[in-house]
C-alpha cells in the first residue's frame, strides 16, 4: 500500500464501516465486512478456508471465484490494496482496526458495540459461530482491562477513581455480576453503604430484566454483609500458604489391614483391585504400596475423564508412556504396524480390521510390548481411575493382563483402582468374572475412624489437632480427601494458627469452591479451559483454547499449582476437576468447548473427541461429520457397538442441524453396519 494510504480505519465493533485517509466513509456489504474482520482478528488465512466460510456448500472452484470477485470489488471501491493476496490472505498492515486496538492497547478504549453488530449471518452458520466466539473474546478482553484497572486503583488507595471506573464497567457489561460486586464493594469501602446497596438493587433489576434470573448466591451474600455492616474495609489479606505436607501427608494412617490384604494377594501373584469412595486415598495407597516393591520398573497409568468417549484413548496414552520409558526397546515390525492403529506417529497402520483374527493380532501386539518390557526386568503396572477408561482399552487390557495373572513367578504385576459403584456395565461385568476366576482380588478402603484422623492431624502439624479430631471426623465422615480439604480450608481462612475447623463443611465440593473463589480471574479461566479439555491437556492446548498468550497462561498456572488446584499438567485430584467443571458457567463452557474442538481438530485428535466438544458446544452441524468419522474408525477396529453409537449420534446431529440428506446417509450406513455386525458374529 502506498505511503499516502496508510491511515485507513476499519471499524467492526457495531455497524461495520471503512474510513479512507481523507475521512470518507465507505459502506461495507456483509461478506466484505466479515472478510476484513476475520483477517483482522485471525491474521493470515488460507483462501480455501475463507471461501468455504463465506460460501458454504458451494463447490470449491466456484467459491474461490466468488472470493476473487469480492476482493476485486473491494479494491475498486477503495482504490487501495487493503488485502494482501496470495495462496493465503492477510489484512494490510496500514489498516487500523478498532477491535485489534481493543485487544492490544494497555488502556480501556471505548467499545463501539458488538462485533459486526446488526449484520445477519444466519445463512452462514460457521461464520455466525465465529462472530459469536470472537465477540465473547472481545467482551472478555474489555472486562479484563476494567478488572485490572479497578484493582490497581483500589490497591493504590484511589477508591473513588476505582468506583468511577467500576461504574463504567457495569455500563459496558450490565449483566456482569463481577462488575456490580466490584462497584458495591468500592462504595462500601468509601463509607457509602447506601450507594453500595443501590448498586446491588440496580444489578438485581438488570439481571431480572435481561436474563430473567436473580443475582448469584455470592452477590446476594455480599449485599447481605454490606447491609449488616459485616465487611471489613481493609483490602483482603492473602491467604496463608498451604503447607506441602497437606498436599502429600508424610505417612499413611488407618490402612494397616488393607495393606495386609494387598500383601497376601501379592504373594499369590494375583492382580489387586483397590475400591473406595472418591477421596478415600486409593491412589496414594497404591503408589506407596508399589514403591515398597524394590527391583521393579513401575509404570503408572490412569483413566481420565473423557476417555470413555474415545476408543483406545486410555491405551494410546498408556502405550506412549511405556515406549517413552523404554526408548531403546526393539519391537518387531509387525508390532509397530499394529500399534500404529492407535499411535499414528509410529507410521502407516494396517488396513482396517475385518475379522476377529485381525483384532486378536492387534491385542497380541499389545501383549508383545508388555512381554518385551517385562523381559528386561520385573514390571508393575498400576492403573488408576479405571472407571474413566474406554471400553476397548478395558477389553484389550484384560486380554494382556490375563496372560500374566496367577503365576507367582510372573514378571508382570498389576494393581488397579476404581471408585465404588462407578464402573460402567461392561467393566463391572468383566471385573466380576475376574473375581470369580480368582485372578484378581478386591480390596475395599473404608473411611478412617476418629483415632486415625487424630493421627493424621498430628502428622499434618495441625495445632490442637487432637482437640478437633472428633469434629473433623464428623464433618468429613472419615474421608481422607475431605480431611485434607478441611485442613486446607483452615489454613486459608485462619492462617497456620487455626484451632478449630469453623469453616469446614461436610461437602468437599463446597470447600473446593471456596478455594477456587480465591483465584485470580486469569487462573480461574485457565482451570476452566483445562477442565473442558478434560484429558491430556498441556499449557499449549489451554493457551490455544483460551486464545491468550503462553506466558500469561504459565503465570496463571503457577497460581493454580500454588493453590494446589494443579499438579504439573494435571488437576491435583479428579474431585477438583469435577468441581471446576461444574462451576464453569454454561455459556463459558459452550464457548470453551467450541474453541477446544477447533484446537483439537488442528492437532489431529481422535474424531470422537473433536465431535464431543462440538456437541457440548451446541454445534450439531459441526459435530455430525466428526461423529461419522468416529463411527468409521470404530468399524475399522471391529467395535460395532461403538460404531452404532457414533452413527446414531451423527444421525441425530444432522437432523438437529436440518440436514435431511446427511441424516439419510447415516441411516444407510447404520443399515450396512447391522449387516456387517451380523456377518462378523457368524
Amino acid at each position: 500500500m502506498p505511503e499516502a494510504q496508510t491511515s485507513w480505519q476499519l471499524d467492526v465493533l457495531g455497524s461495520p464501516r471503512l474510513t479512507t485517509p481523507e475521512g470518507r466513509v465507505l459502506p461495507l456489504e456483509r461478506k466484505t465486512a466479515a472478510l476484513l474482520a476475520y483477517l483482522a482478528l485471525e491474521g493470515t488465512v488460507p483462501r480455501g478456508l475463507l471461501a468455504e466460510l463465506l460460501w458454504p456448500g458451494t463447490p470449491g472452484g466456484a467459491a474461490r471465484n466468488n472470493l476473487v470477485h469480492l476482493l476485486r470489488r473491494l479494491k475498486e471501491a477503495s482504490g487501495a490494496d487493503l488485502v494482501e493476496a496470495g495462496d493465503s490472505l492477510s489484512l494490510n498492515a496500514g489498516v487500523t482496526v478498532d477491535a485489534v486496538t481493543l485487544l492490544t492497547s494497555s488502556g480501556i478504549p471505548d467499545a463501539g458495540g458488538t462485533l459486526l453488530g446488526g449484520v445477519d449471518f444466519d445463512d452462514l452458520p460457521d461464520l455466525a459461530e465465529w462472530v459469536l466466539a470472537q465477540d465473547e473474546r472481545l467482551v472478555a478482553a474489555q472486562a479484563g482491562k476494567y478488572r485490572g484497572a479497578v484493582a490497581r486503583l483500589a490497591q493504590d488507595g484511589e477508591a473513588a477513581e476505582a468506583a468511577a471506573l467500576a461504574e463504567r464497567w457495569t455500563e459496558f457489561d450490565p449483566v456482569s455480576e463481577e462488575a456490580h460486586r466490584a462497584l458495591m464493594r468500592l462504595h462500601y469501602d468509601l463509607g457509602d453503604r447506601a450507594a453500595a446497596l443501590q448498586a446491588y438493587h440496580r444489578c438485581k433489576h438488570t439481571l431480572r430484566q435481561e436474563l430473567g434470573a436473580d443475582p448469584s448466591a455470592e452477590t446476594q451474600r455480599l449485599a447481605r454483609d454490606i447491609d449488616q455492616g459485616a465487611l471489613p474495609t481493609t483490602a483482603p489479606r492473602k491467604a496463608a500458604r498451604i503447607p506441602l505436607q497437606v498436599l502429600r501427608p508424610p505417612t499413611l494412617v488407618g490402612r494397616e489391614d488393607v495393606w495386609a490384604r494387598m500383601e497376601e494377594a501379592w504373594e499369590k501373584g494375583l492382580g489387586i483391585m483397590l475400591e473406595g469412595d472418591p477421596g478415600s486415598g486409593k491412589s496414594r495407597l497404591a503408589q506407596d504400596f508399589l514403591r515398597s516393591r524394590t527391583g521393579y520398573q513401575l509404570l503408572m497409568f490412569q483413566g481420565r475423564p473423557g476417555d470413555a468417549a474415545v476408543p483406545y484413548a486410555t491405551h494410546a496414552r498408556n502405550y506412549r508412556q511405556t515406549l517413552a520409558a523404554n526408548p531403546d526397546l526393539e519391537l518387531p515390525e509387525w508390532v509397530v504396524r499394529e500399534l500404529a492403529r492407535m499411535l499414528p506417529e509410529l507410521g502407516e497402520a494396517p488396513p482396517p480390521m475385518t475379522t476377529q483374527d485381525d483384532k486378536r493380532r492387534f491385542y497380541e501386539a499389545k501383549y508383545e510390548v508388555v512381554r518385551l518390557v517385562a523381559e528386561r526386568g520385573p514390571v508393575i503396572i498400576c492403573t488408576d481411575d479405571v472407571q474413566f477408561m474406554d471400553e476397548p482399552s478395558i477389553e484389550a487390557g484384560a486380554y494382556v493382563g490375563s496372560r500374566f495373572w496367577g503365576d507367582t513367578n510372573t514378571m508382570l504385576r498389576c494393581l488397579y483402582c476404581h471408585r465404588t459403584k462407578a464402573l460402567p456395565p461392561y467393566s463391572a461385568a468383566l471385573l466380576d468374572s475376574m473375581y470369580a476366576a480368582g485372578v484378581v482380588v478386591p480390596v475395599y478402603l473404608p473411611p478412617l475412624g476418629e483415632s486415625a484422623v487424630t493421627r493424621l492431624l498430628r502428622d499434618l502439624d495441625v495445632p490442637g489437632g487432637a482437640s478437633v479430631a472428633s469434629e473433623v471426623t464428623r464433618a468429613t465422615q472419615g474421608n481422607i480427601q475431605f480431611v485434607l480439604e478441611t485442613v486446607k480450608n483452615m489454613y486459608e481462612q485462619e492462617g497456620s494458627g487455626v484451632e478449630a475447623p469453623a469453616g469446614a463443611t461436610s461437602g468437599i465440593a463446597a470447600m473446593i469452591e471456596q478455594r477456587l473463589a480465591r483465584l485470580s480471574p486469569s487462573a480461574l479461566q485457565a482451570a476452566r479451559a483445562a477442565a473442558v479439555l478434560r484429558r491430556d491437556f498441556t499449557l499449549e492446548l489451554v493457551t490455544q483454547t483460551l486464545g491468550t498468550g503462553l506466558l500469561d497462561t504459565a503465570t496463571a498456572w503457577e497460581e493454580l499449582e500454588e493453590a494446589q488446584v494443579m499438579t504439573g499438567e494435571a488437576f491435583s485430584h479428579d474431585l477438583v476437576f469435577e468441581t471446576v467443571l461444574a462451576q464453569t458457567p454454561p455459556t463459558a463452557r459452550r464457548v470453551l468447548h467450541r474453541s477446544a474442538a477447533r484446537v483439537l481438530a488442528a492437532a489431529g485428535a481422535h474424531p470422537a473427541r473433536v465431535a464431543g466438544h462440538w456437541q457440548d458446544g451446541d454445534g450439531p452441524r459441526q459435530a455430525a461429520p466428526w461423529l461419522v468419522r468416529a463411527g468409521d474408525a470404530a468399524v475399522g477396529t471391529l467395535h460395532f457397538a461403538d460404531a452404532h453409537e457414533f452413527y446414531t449420534r451423527a444421525e441425530a446431529a444432522f437432523t438437529e442441524a436440518g440436514d435431511a440428506s446427511g441424516a439419510a446417509g447415516v441411516r444407510r450406513t447404520l443399515d450396512a453396519l447391522a449387516t456387517r455386525a451380523e456377518q462378523a458374529a457368524l
